[in-house]
C-alpha cells in the first residue's frame, strides 16, 4: 500500500497537525514550522536522525505536533523501527500519536505489533479515533486475528461510528478474510450505501473461498461498475475455472463501454488460454494497440507467450 494514501494522509497532507486537534498553521511557532517543514521534504530515512538530533536540542521532542509528523514521516520512509523508539521516548502519547505509530506498523505489515499497540492505547484509557480504528481493523484481516477484530467491532458500536465507511469498508474485508460470511455480508447488507468498493471487496473474497454464486449476486446489485470491479469479476470467474463466462462478463463490459487496465487485459488472455480462443486472443491484441494500453515487464511477457500461441 502506498504510504501517502494511508488513513492519515489526509490529515497529514493538509497541515501535518494530529487530526482534530484545533491547531491552525498559522498559530504555529516559528520553530516548530520549522522542524515541520524539514521533515516533510526528507526524501530518504537517512535523512531523518540529523534532523532528530535538531529536535531534541531545541526542545521540540516532547511537542506533540513535531511528534506526529516524524512518525508519519518514518513510516512514510520505511524507518518503522526508529519510529518505535521516538515513540517510546515520548511520554504520554497522545491518541493521534498512537495512531500514527499504528499505522506505520499497519503499513510495514506489523500487524502483531499494531494490534497490541492498539490494546496498549486502550488499557492507557484513551478513546480510538476512526483512524485507528480502520487501520487495527486491517491489522485483524491481514493477521486472520477474528477474536480481536470482533472486540473492535464491538467498540465500534460503542464508539457509534459504526456509520463510517472507512470502518465498514475494513470490517468487510476483516471477516471476508477470515472466511466469516454471514458477519461480512451482515455489515455490507447495513451499509446505507453499498458503494462500488465495499462491493468489489466482497465479490473478492466470495471467489476466494470457491462461492461463485454469491459473488455474482452482489456484482448484479452495483448499479455503476468501474474497471476495478468489471475486472475484479472477470478475474474471480476464470480462477474458479468459468472462463466462458469471464469472456461474457468482458463484452458485457465492453457494452457498457468502460475501459479496460492491464489487469483486466491480463485476466482475459488467462481466459482466453484456457479456452484455446485464439481468435479473441488475436482480438485483445489489436484492442490494445487501437486504445494504447501498454503492459509492464513482467505482465507483457506473460502477453508475448500467448500472442507467440495465437500467431
Amino acid at each position: 500500500m502506498n504510504h501517502s494514501s494511508s488513513m492519515l494522509s489526509p490529515v497529514a497532507g493538509c497541515s501535518a497537525l494530529p487530526p482534530n486537534s484545533g491547531g491552525k498553521p498559522k498559530n504555529i511557532p516559528n520553530r516548530r514550522r520549522h522542524f515541520i517543514s524539514l521533515l516533510q521534504n526528507c526524501k530518504h530515512n537517512n535523512q531523518i536522525p540529523p534532523i532528530h538530533a535538531k529536535i531534541i536540542r531545541n526542545h521540540h521532542d516532547e511537542d506533540p505536533f513535531v511528534v506526529f509528523e516524524l512518525l508519519r514521516v518514518c513510516s512514510n520512509l520505511n524507518s518503522i523501527g526508529y519510529a518505535s523508539k521516538i515513540f517510546s521516548h515520548t511520554q504520554n502519547p497522545n491518541v493521534y500519536l498512537y495512531t500514527a505509530l499504528i499505522d506505520g506498523l499497519v503499513l510495514s505489515c506489523s500487524y502483531t505489533d499494531g494490534i497490541h499497540l492498539y490494546y496498549q492505547m486502550i488499557n492507557s484509557s484513551l478513546v480510538p479515533d476512526s483512524y485507528a480504528i480502520a487501520s487495527v481493523l486491517k491489522a485483524c484481516g491481514c493477521h486472520l486475528a477474528l477474536k480481536e477484530g470482533r472486540e473492535v467491532h464491538s467498540q465500534v458500536l460503542k464508539l457509534g461510528l459504526s456509520s463510517n465507511r472507512s470502518i465498514r469498508v475494513k470490517l468487510t474485508e476483516l471477516y471476508g478474510k477470515c472466511g466469516a460470511f454471514e458477519d461480512a455480508r451482515r455489515v455490507f447488507d447495513e451499509m446505507p450505501e453499498r458503494d462500488v468498493v465495499a462491493s468489489t471487496v466482497m465479490i473478492n473474497y466470495y471467489f476466494d473461498h470457491g462461492l461463485v454464486h454469491e459473488a455474482t449476486s452482489v456484482f448484479s446489485l452495483i448499479r455503476i461498475k468501474d474497471t476495478v470491479c468489471w475486472t475484479a469479476m472477470i478475474d474471480g470467474l476464470v480462477r474458479n475455472g468459468e472462463s466462458n463466462r469471464a469472456l461474457e462478463v468482458f463484452r458485457n463490459m465492453q457494452r457498457e463501454k468502460v475501459m479496460p487496465n492491464e489487469v483486466t487485459i491480463v485476466c482475459v488472455l488467462s481466459a482466453c488460454s484456457e479456452l484455446g480462443a485464439l481468435q479473441l486472443g488475436r482480438w485483445v491484441h489489436s484492442y490494445m494497440d487501437k486504445h494504447g494500453i501498454e503492459l509492464n515487464h513482467f505482465v507483457g511477457g506473460c502477453f508475448d507467450q500467448y500472442v507467440f500461441q495465437v500467431r
